[in-house]
């Protein structure tokens, strides 16, 4: 398969994302990996999901995870 070329003047701006939301079975589990092993640093924080960002990252997360019966993205 090749490799698409680069446009380097896109129809668009994107300048970042805004977060990325994971569906977790177990989000004391998750937390455990995600803050005490990545160092993520927990923002917010319900019964249902756990909203976290990066040390230096400005918004207020990048990464939301979602209580789920199976795992998604």
């Amino acid at each position: 398969m090749p490799v698409p070329k680069h446009i380097f003047d896109p129809p668009f701006n994107i300048n970042r994302c805004s977060h990325v939301s994971l569906g977790v079975s177990d989000l004391g589990r998750s937390k455990a990996f995600y803050a005490d092993t990545l160092g993520l640093h927990v923002e917010d924080e319900t019964e249902d999901a756990l909203y976290l960002r990066g040390v230096e990252e400005r918004q207020h997360h990048s990464l939301v995870l979602e209580k789920r019966s199976a795992p998604t993205v």
